[in-house]
């Protein structure tokens, strides 16, 4: 397989798009795997001191605007192993402990870790000289030291009475006028997310334990802290942007390959780490991983992609030097969606305000949005029913630029929980306004009229995008160079 650079279809270079986003699903499942999550054995992250040096930035820029902007003086986040919080796991970096944020004025927040915060076995620490994993961070300033794990003699104290021992002592001293603790009112997921429902919080026994702990002056100046974790997770700091893009300059090494190792007629549309799009049947999926696809094999006329990040290519048939026309203008139309999202997403607007600007925009495009994705309706994937009220003459487009993290992450989750710009998520998502340097995903699909002859052929080209970037207040700004040209396979 040969790739010919010289031939484009845009006005820029092939390899400048060679910089784009993100392939690496695979550094999704320490979230998606909520067993291994509660046992606090998230997979490594290939990239700790980075890590380590987002948490302090995060602590030190993000923290104190965050927590005075809702008005917040103490930050309570407790954390324990039997319920899953992959933000207390590695944002915070233990799966357990009670992590106390407290406002005492000047340009810093204090940070505690205090409570019960598991330390491993007590054999093993009697064996060996234990390192304290928190110390070793670096970015508390008071630390408790862990409990090692054993059975002790008989006794009347229990768990119970040790979990937030002496924390009301701390909270006194400090006097907060608003502690916020996690658990959620407001910010509900939809209604049909049972695997983020997991993420709701501090059980019903901590809840009572910890405010008859506290007692019922400041009990009754408890609140919940779901906005300061929403915050803090979609407010990127600088490092942790400079670290996507050296995230993504890996991925693209990834996706290249790929490319490189396609051999028409002979690699297979799955597996091989590429996205194959091909006109198909009225009612199956152009998208190579449903029925209609089995066994199948890359061929000419295909289209390959790396949706997140944002990579395309196209497989040249027998005796073609160029895409044929139809695929020209599907390109064309892609590379109209990207400019209208690039102009309209802005930092400090709401979900609304933009949604309601780029609607505007593929209106005078000759493109209408429109809600559900084809092959979430029934009948599936059948565009002349799919397009009924809507022109059959004109692109159709879905869209769901959600939320995703870094952070302190060893991976790159999404991120529902905040701003959500298109049809989808609750109604509150769409009021939330934009971080500086918001990280999201230009997810959409959208679907452009092309008749044929074949009665029984699709008569639409399907586009999927999945592509990362961060919203400034000048616009989007993506972390590599964005492909303005398709590149071509023989």
């Amino acid at each position: 397989m040969k790739t010919n650079p010289n031939v484009v279809l845009g006005s820029r270079t092939i390899m400048l798009r060679l910089f784009c986003l993100s392939l690496l699903v695979g550094l999704l499942a320490p979230f998606q795997n909520s067993a291994q999550a509660q046992r606090g054995r998230n997979r490594p992250s290939p990239y700790p001191e980075e890590n380590n040096q987002i948490r302090r930035d995060k602590m030190d820029l993000i923290l104190p605007k965050i927590m005075r902007n809702r008005g917040v003086d103490m930050w309570i986040h407790v954390a324990r192993q039997a319920i899953r919080d992959p933000f207390g796991a590695e944002e915070l970096g233990s799966t357990s402990g009670v992590f106390v944020f407290t406002d005492r004025g000047g340009d810093r927040i204090e940070r505690a870790v205090l409570g019960r915060r598991w330390g491993g076995s007590q054999r093993a620490a009697i064996a060996t000289d234990y390192e304290d994993p928190i110390a070793a961070l670096g970015v508390y300033d008071i630390i408790a030291s862990p409990v090692f794990v054993g059975e002790p003699v008989s006794d009347p104290m229990t768990e119970y009475d040790y979990r937030f021992k002496g924390l009301r002592e701390f909270v006194e001293e400090r006097n907060p006028k608003t502690i916020a603790v996690n658990f959620r009112s407001n910010l509900g997921t939809w209604e049909t997310s049972p695997s983020t429902n997991t993420d709701d919080g501090i059980s019903h026994t901590d809840y009572v334990l910890l405010t008859e702990e506290l007692g019922k002056k400041f009990a009754d100046r408890v609140v919940s802290s779901e906005y300061l974790i929403m915050d803090y997770v979609v407010s990127p700091v600088p490092s942790e942007v400079e670290l996507l893009k050296k995230i993504r300059e890996d991925e693209l090494q990834q996706v290249r390959a790929a490319f490189d190792a396609v051999v028409p007629g002979e690699t297979p549309t799955r597996g091989g780490g590429v996205t194959v799009f091909r006109r198909m049947s009225t009612g199956l999926s152009q998208r190579g991983r449903s029925a209609g696809w089995e066994n199948a094999v890359i061929q000419g006329g295909d289209i390959l992609a790396a949706p997140s990040q944002g990579m395309f290519a196209y497989v040249l048939r027998e005796g073609e030097s160029e895409p044929p026309s139809e695929i020209q203008e599907l390109w064309q139309e892609y590379l109209t969606v990207g400019k209208i999202f690039a102009e309209t997403i802005r930092a400090g607007r709401t979900s609304t305000e933009i949604m309601n600007d780029y609607k505007q925009r593929f209106a005078e495009a000759g493109i209408n949005v429109i809600d559900p994705q084809l092959h979430m309706a029934k009948p599936k994937n059948n565009f002349p029913i799919f397009s009924d009220g809507f022109d059959p003459g004109k692109t159709l487009i879905s869209i769901d630029l959600h939320g995703k993290t870094k952070g302190a992450r060893s991976g790159k989750p999404d991120v529902y929980m905040g701003p959500r710009m298109g049809s989808y998520g609750p109604d509150w998502t769409h009021e939330i306004p934009l971080a500086d340097n918001h990280h999201f995903v230009l997810e959409y699909f959208f679907y452009m009229p092309s008749p044929t002859s074949n009665p029984d052929e699709d008569q639409y080209l399907l586009w999927w995008d999945h592509e990362q970037a961060v919203a400034t207040a000048d616009g989007v700004k993506y972390l590599s160079p964005p492909q303005e040209e398709l590149i071509l396979i023989d």
